[in-house]
Parts: C-alpha cells; sequence; structure tokens
C-alpha cells in the first residue's frame, strides 16, 4: 500500500514539475492572467465613477446662510458632481452638453425661509440618460428634505427613522474590487490549466500518457497540481492589488485565503476539463477571455444577487463564480449577499471542483477508448527518418 502511494505521488509531482518549467517559459499566459482582471477594474471603475456622480452647476444668487445650507444638503446627496459658477458659464456647460443639471438657488431665498413663504428652485435638467434624470429629480427631493431637517425642523412634522443593516457604509468601486478577485482566480486558473491540458495533445506528448502504467486520476492530478502552484502569483498580485489600491482589508484573513484557494482549485480543474475537451490553446485563450463578461453579470458583481430579477437569481444559483463571490464578500466586508448559509456556499464550491476534475478524469478516460486514439496520439510524434550511414 505504501508503495502504491509513493508510486502515485511520484507521477503526480513528476507531472506537476514538469507543467511548471514549461509554464515558466510561457510568460505571455501569465502576464494575461494578470492583466485581464485589472483591466476588468480599471474599466468597472471607469463605468462607476463615470454614473455615480452626476456633473452639475449651482448658480449661487442668494450667499445666505440657509442658502449656503441648501447648498451642503446638495452635496449631501451623494449623488452630484457640484461646482459653483456663474449663471452665463452654467448655461454654456449645458449647452455643450456636459452637464446633467443647472441648480439656481434663487435671489430672496434667505428671505422666503425665514418668513415661512414658498419660493421655487429652478432646476434644468439634461434628461439624455434616463437614469441619471432619475437621479437627479430623487437629489433635489432629498435635499429639500435633508435642508428643511436641519434649517426648519419644525416645517417637516414627517422624519425617517433609519436602520442600517451593517455597521458601516461600502463604497461602491470596494464592492466591485471584490469580485475582482474571483475573476482573477478564474482567468488564472483556467488559463494555466486549460494551456497545460491543450499543450499535451497539440504537442503529441498525450501518447506518453496514454502508453505509460500510470492512471489517469494521477496524471490529472499531476497536472491540476502544476496549473495550481502556476496560478497562484497572478491571483496574489491582483488580491494585493484589491487590497492596497482598492483598499479593501479583508475582515477574516484565514477565510479569505482558504476561500481563495478553494476558488483556485475549482477554476484550475476547469480549464483541465476545458483544455481536455478542446484540445487546442488558441481556442482555449479566446473562449476563456470570453467567460468572464457574461458571468461578472450574471454573478451579482454589481449588486446582491438577491437583488436581481428571478430570472438572474436562476442563472447565477447554476453558475460557481456566484458561490465565490458570496464567500469573498463575507471575508472582505462581512456581508452576506447569498440565500444559502456560507458553509452551503462553500460546500456547492467544493462540489464544483470535484464535478470538474471528474469531467476531466472521463474526457481523458474516453479519449483512450475511442478507436484509433492511440494512433493519432502517436502520429503526431513521429520518429525522425534515419539518414544513410
Amino acid at each position: 500500500m505504501r508503495r502504491g502511494l509513493f508510486w502515485w505521488w511520484q507521477v503526480v509531482w513528476a507531472t506537476a514539475r514538469k507543467h511548471i518549467r514549461t509554464a515558466l517559459t510561457e510568460r505571455s499566459v501569465m502576464i494575461q492572467s494578470i492583466t485581464l482582471p485589472v483591466n476588468y477594474l480599471i474599466m468597472m471603475s471607469l463605468f462607476v465613477l463615470a454614473g455615480s456622480h452626476a456633473p452639475a452647476d449651482v448658480v449661487m444668487a442668494d450667499h445666505g446662510p440657509y442658502a449656503r445650507q441648501f447648498l451642503t444638503a446638495l452635496e449631501q446627496t451623494d449623488t452630484f458632481r457640484l461646482h459653483v459658477t456663474t449663471a452665463a458659464q452654467a448655461s454654456q456647460q449645458m449647452r455643450q452638453g456636459t452637464l446633467v443639471a443647472v441648480i439656481t438657488i434663487p435671489a430672496g431665498f434667505d428671505r422666503a425661509v425665514t418668513h415661512g413663504t414658498r419660493i421655487g428652485i429652478p432646476a434644468t435638467i439634461n434628461d439624455l440618460n434616463q437614469d441619471l434624470t432619475d437621479d437627479a429629480h430623487r437629489a433635489l427631493r432629498l435635499a429639500v428634505t435633508k435642508f428643511y431637517a436641519r434649517a426648519r425642523p419644525s416645517a417637516m412634522p414627517i422624519v425617517t427613522s433609519e436602520t442600517d443593516a451593517y455597521p458601516h457604509d461600502i463604497g461602491y468601486i470596494p464592492f466591485i474590487a471584490v469580485s475582482i478577485i474571483v475573476i482573477a482566480l478564474l482567468v488564472s486558473g483556467m488559463l494555466q490549466a486549460g494551456n497545460a491540458a491543450a499543450r499535451e495533445w497539440e504537442q503529441g506528448t498525450i501518447k506518453l500518457q496514454l502508453l505509460s502504467p500510470a492512471s489517469t486520476w494521477a496524471i490529472l492530478t499531476g497536472l491540476t497540481l502544476g496549473a495550481f502552484i502556476v496560478a497562484l502569483p497572478a491571483g496574489a498580485v491582483v488580491t494585493a492589488g484589491v487590497v492596497f489600491v482598492a483598499g479593501d482589508h479583508p475582515a477574516s484573513l484565514p477565510m479569505a485565503a482558504g476561500v481563495s484557494l478553494l476558488t483556485l482549485a475549482v477554476f484550475v480543474a476547469a480549464g483541465t476539463a476545458l483544455g481536455t475537451a478542446i484540445k487546442d490553446r488558441s481556442a482555449l485563450a479566446t473562449l476563456i477571455r470570453a467567460i468572464p463578461v457574461p458571468l461578472f453579470f450574471l454573478s451579482g458583481v454589481f449588486a446582491p444577487i438577491t437583488f436581481e430579477t428571478p430570472a438572474v437569481r436562476s442563472l447565477a444559483v447554476a453558475l460557481p463564480t456566484h458561490y465565490a463571490i458570496v464567500l469573498e464578500q463575507a471575508a472582505f466586508l462581512r456581508f452576506t449577499t447569498g440565500t444559502l448559509p456560507l458553509p452551503v456556499d462553500a460546500a456547492i464550491l467544493a462540489g464544483c471542483f470535484v464535478a470538474f476534475l471528474t469531467l476531466a478524469t472521463v474526457l481523458l478516460a474516453r479519449s483512450q477508448l475511442v478507436p484509433g486514439a492511440r494512433a493519432r496520439a502517436l502520429g503526431r510524434h513521429r520518429s525522425p527518418r534515419r539518414l544513410p550511414a
């Protein structure tokens, strides 16, 4: 029994070491494993920054204390990127299409508030974008409510009482950045493992596995282990960027490390199965570059999946990325964004690892049973012709 285990481990480690040495010579795959997730983070951050704070000008025709308090209330809505300017400059920028709104605090604003008389706040809205238009409408109503709740509380017979589910708020970019870790592990794991599996078929070295006495399980375990080790640096680099640049420090470091390692193992197994099925590195790279985009949007990257429509929720629960994102958000932010207990999410993710590895084993074993598979594998590495003496 010991000799059998020792032989099995020798096969696993020899296969893993071979793939590690080969992967280190292909730096382009390592570069893609880092740059693709970083590009997603930059792209989504720019998207969020452009849409989260609408550019707006404020024309101050009254500079009294109440007018300044109303300007503060506008800033506290966290909707506008405000700039105080003149009426002529605001009108020019609105014509140029660089503003979502121009808000004018009219002359006599302080006098009207002091005497309790009605006064209008002129607002010009550039309603080309329905989403930004709705944000501007809500922000203006909220600013009026905030202003009167502080300046004239007696004028507000109804006030809201807010109770937060969590002790602190989280910005949009830090919320998205946690999901980038999952995308980084997906890209690096699937690229490295898929490349390693497809390379064996392209170069014809699969014949050594097909003809050797080593078991298919030992060969695939070694391939997966090698890809896992090589994919670790790319995941670590992107995680460090999320921690030190986006400011997402893990609330539980052991949990964050465990979830990341499990997530990487799942996508390494998925890449092994995909590479074994496709057998072509160029097609594999194209497919893996396309996979993260739909998974990114369907797995709860912009908001908890419970906030989405039933159709999106039904798709998300079938994807391992959803469970990985839920676990990462719990480890980093202490947020609960899934519908299942965290141990169940982890068990489902572990089940995905077993399922992908089993699929890869079946695909490789089936290739040995297909008539002519051995001959085709041997034919890719034909012996060179002997030169005449």
